[in-house]
């Protein structure tokens, strides 16, 4: 029941409504399939490569490279990889000396040194310990992973106050390689370097800071950020961490999601400097010679330090390198935090409510506009997601791309599938409907435009002409059934005929008598026009017809009464479901066929009301007849005598004394107007219409009316 009325009623909007809503549904909730997550991450990728920031990249982070000429600088000075902790104890001094603001060893530190033929393993980590102990602002990498390894108690003192948390943390840890005690016990700050890439090896989000146990602990961007800004409190809640009252938002896995600035490595976005450099420009400071770096070049610098070299491996894929140091995930996430460069995710309704918008324009316009423009519409919504979603992702808003791309495709074919099924049913039930009523022409047209009918009944302005034989039963007596089957098909062949060819729809054969509409079912302006041209042609061809045979089917003709009234009505399909045709009703319809009964009183041929007469009255002559109530009738009309052509006007120039006799009758001077009529009663000149008019006027004044308002009331149909 529920599948057979949205089918008939398809292209109703609240029906269409629907539609959206199950596609914008269905869209909606394919962005949780890995498949499509995959595929809107690459339009993300490509998004970033279409909109880079590279100006806004903080210009304070600096990236100290242990690249291959750096490992090469110190195998020539007798220093072989992995190098003695003294050679980072004597970085780090320096850079506290140059005033640098924070250095973050993207290096782990879970081993003590080795011993080395100049320097044993202790005084390594002793020079790095002390190192660290006398410069507040060095951050040590932790390694965290999912095996359950041991927690040193002096692991509490690094971790971070998180407030407010009314669901589980995602980004979880079971356990981490952790520095040795003795730089732990040195260091003020540890920082997770953990890296987890997507399933296509691109780096794209990390979390802030991992929960171990009932420890949260930071990632090393997020504790320089944290250190820096001074940072109190944080507040997590459903995904969003709020950050004094700046609010950063995570994915479901509690990642944060990388503002990428552009392309990455050593012409990138970031300055980087050999760690080669850094040791040289120490060096020559301490010893009073010129370095390379200018002296003061570090001050209120975040110092990254991390290997590029090749063979220390520690090389990662951004959206805008395929290689790159991964020390510069941790210098984008660094200056994301400082300068508050997030990425706004705009909230999931304002997804769900646009691609509900835009399924409703696609179904809708399929239904009420042309492919040509529906097409075009459909282009244009597509052009508009991907110009206008990647134009808000110049400004970082994000807003999902594939899923609005889906909701038009699924719409497009939804729509196409629909109108292709019901257009289908649409054309056979309009060649089953129309086949016999409207000329071949007409039919091909709504075929080609199921659209311009509305097959389930509508309102509509239209023209009703009904058709009736005069003196239909004194013809029929004595004729033998087929030959009287036989004239009436003659004679409705070419009334018919004439009907269809001026575009009119024989609704139905009433006997002797038909019904025909024009303007419907496609409506048109001059529905008026082709009724009473058809009529008009019909008596022309009856009356020469007349001069050619003597036949039952030429009798037929020249009796024939019609009446034409044009109005508002409803037309479509009308009966039960084993039985419906394409039909009109309404009053305006019943006045038609009560005026083809009035001819027989005025012994016209055709009578039309006084709305249609507004229609024609420039293009054809008419004469006003009467001012009558019909049967069924309260409200009086004028009713007009449909003549000729108006080019023939000249020819009728005895309608100006009718109308002369009809204003006196109306007056009530009953005998000056029997006068007038009866001077068209002349037998040159023989008016049935006056000879009626005449004999009123002479029953009126053996009959004097009271209150006469020349109106005539009729008592039957």
């Amino acid at each position: 029941m529920i599948i057979n009325y949205i089918i008939k009623r398809f292209k109703k909007w609240y029906v269409l409504l629907f539609f959206a809503f199950i596609i914008a549904v269905l869209s909606y909730s394919l962005q949780y399939f890995e498949f499509f997550k995959l595929v809107e991450i690459k339009t993300l990728d490509l998004r970033f490569k279409r909109f880079p920031l590279e100006a806004q990249a903080d210009s304070s982070i600096v990236l100290v490279a242990i690249d291959n000429s750096s490992l090469i600088y110190a195998k020539d000075n007798g220093v072989m990889w992995p190098w003695s902790r003294d050679f980072y104890a004597y970085i780090t001094n320096f850079m506290a000396y140059e005033g640098a603001k924070a250095v973050l060893y993207d290096i782990q530190f879970y081993e003590p040194d080795y011993d080395r033929l100049n320097i044993s393993s202790e005084e390594s980590d002793n020079s790095f310990a002390y190192a660290l102990q006398n410069y507040n602002n060095v951050i040590l990498g932790v390694q965290y992973g999912q095996d359950s390894l041991h927690v040193p108690a002096d692991i509490n003192r690094f971790a971070i106050p998180v407030l407010d948390r009314n669901k589980s943390y995602a980004a979880r840890v079971n356990g981490a390689r952790f520095p040795i005690e003795q730089f732990r016990n040195s260091v003020s700050m540890l920082g997770g370097i953990n890296i987890q890439p997507d399933d296509d090896g691109v780096i794209r989000r990390v979390p802030l800071f991992y929960q171990l146990h009932d420890l949260f602990v930071p990632q090393i961007s997020f504790i320089a950020a944290y250190r820096t800004k001074n940072m109190g409190a944080l507040v997590f809640n459903n995904h969003i961490l709020q950050i004094d009252s700046q609010d950063i938002q995570l994915d479901n896995n509690d990642n944060y999601q990388i503002n990428w600035y552009g392309k990455g490595g050593s012409e990138g976005v970031f300055k980087y400097i050999p760690f080669k450099s850094v040791i040289q420009s120490a060096a020559a400071l301490e010893y009073g010679e010129e370095p390379s770096i200018e002296p003061g070049f570090f001050k209120d610098k975040y110092i990254i330090i991390g290997a590029t070299a090749d063979g220390l491996m520690d090389l990662k894929t951004s959206p805008y390198t395929k290689i790159m140091p991964g020390m510069e995930i941790w210098a984008t996430i660094l200056s994301n935090l400082l300068n508050n460069h997030y990425i706004y995710y705009l909230p999931n309704l304002i997804l769900f409510i646009y691609i509900f918008f835009i399924s409703f324009i696609i179904l809708y316009s399929f239904v009420k506009l042309k492919a040509t423009f529906s097409n075009l519409i459909v282009l244009t919504l597509l052009t508009f997601s991907i110009v206008g979603i990647s134009f808000l992702w110049k400004y970082r808003i994000y807003l999902n791309l594939i899923v609005p791309i889906i909701a038009i495709i699924i719409s497009y074919l939804t729509i196409v599938f629909i109108s292709y099924i019901m257009e289908g049913k649409s054309k056979k039930e309009i060649r089953r409907v129309f086949t016999r009523y409207l000329h071949p022409d007409i039919i091909a047209t709504l075929i080609d435009n199921p659209d311009q009918v509305e097959m389930g009944g509508e309102e509509i302005e239209a023209t009703v002409m009904f058709s009736d034989i005069y003196n239909f039963t004194t013809f029929s007596e004595g004729k033998h059934p087929k030959d009287l089957v036989k004239d009436l098909n003659e004679y409705f062949t070419a009334i018919t005929n004439i009907i269809l060819d001026n575009n009119g729809l024989l609704d139905k054969y009433t006997g002797d008598g038909l019904m025909a509409i024009f303007g419907a079912p496609i409506p048109r302006k001059d529905h008026a026009y082709l009724a009473c041209k058809s009529a008009i042609l019909h008596k022309k061809f009856a009356e020469a017809l007349s001069k050619e045979t003597n036949s039952a089917s030429s009798l037929f003709h020249q009796n024939t009464r019609l009446g034409i009234n044009s109005g508002t009505f409803v037309a479509g399909n009308i009966g039960s479901e084993k039985r419906m045709d394409y039909t009109a009703i309404g009053d305006a319809v019943n006045l038609s066929a009560r005026l083809e009964g009035v001819n027989k009183i005025y012994k016209t041929k055709i009578i039309i009301s006084e709305s249609s007469y507004l229609f024609v009255k420039d293009d054809f002559v008419c004469r006003e007849l009467d001012y009558l109530r019909v049967k069924g009738k309260t409200e009086p009309t004028r009713i007009y005598e449909l003549i000729d052509f108006m080019d023939k006007k000249e020819n009728y120039q005895w309608i100006d004394t009718y109308r002369r006799a009809l204003s006196l009758y109306r007056q009530g001077e009953f005998q000056n107007a029997k006068e007038i009529f009866d001077t068209l009663t002349m037998p040159e000149a023989y008016d049935e219409a006056s000879a009626t008019m005449s004999k009123r006027c002479s029953f009126l004044l053996e009959n004097p009316p009271h209150d006469w308002d020349g109106i005539l009331t009729l008592l039957e149909k």
